[in-house]
């Protein structure tokens, strides 16, 4: 029981550092360390409850991660912020989930990518349309602001902020270990 309480709190902090992570890759294009550390930190808790043999399986595990992403963190394919975070959360899950949870990150990191492509081919037409004089912008909501913000990154072929992809296919990863 205490276990799984256990479990239950730091799969919540992992979510919440994941998102926290998310909203400043969104607004900094960056994601901090300490909330890669974090991760990493529940990440390394979770697999100690189950013992020292999957926790070490679990390092090996993310030091492989972390030498297949690097190569395409080097290339520019992926921040490197992106590789240390998705290295981190392979922590999350036991090693035959690896594999699930990585595959469900490169899917959220692909909706994601359609989104954007969407949005970009949306934002470029939508450029030609006249546009209505006199808007007041101290009227303009963050989230709006934000939107434009967002907007004007995806026209200027910026990159996406893969955190909240891995967000995404860690969330669908937790929800699919805790189903079965």
């Amino acid at each position: 029981m205490t276990g799984s309480v256990i479990a239950w709190i730091l799969a919540t902090m992992i979510l919440i550092c994941l998102g926290v992570a998310t909203v400043t890759d969104l607004s900094a294009r960056i994601i901090p360390n300490r909330m890669v550390l974090a991760v990493l930190a529940c990440g390394v808790s979770l697999r100690l409850m189950s013992g020292p043999i999957p926790l070490l399986e679990s390092l090996l595990c993310a030091i492989a991660v972390l030498g297949a992403l690097s190569v395409l963190g080097a290339y520019d394919f992926l921040g490197w912020g992106d590789v240390k975070l998705i290295s981190s959360v392979t922590f999350i899950v036991p090693l035959d989930r690896v594999i699930p949870l990585i595959f469900a990150v490169a899917m959220a990191g692909g909706v994601l990518s359609c989104i954007y492509l969407t949005v970009r081919f949306a934002l470029r037409h939508a450029a030609s349309l006249p546009v209505a004089v006199g808007s007041d912008v101290s009227r303009i909501s963050v989230v709006r602001r934000l939107a434009r913000q967002e907007g004007a990154r995806i026209l200027a072929n910026e990159p996406m902020p893969y955190a909240l992809a891995i967000l995404g296919g860690v969330a669908y990863g937790l929800s699919a270990e805790h189903i079965r």
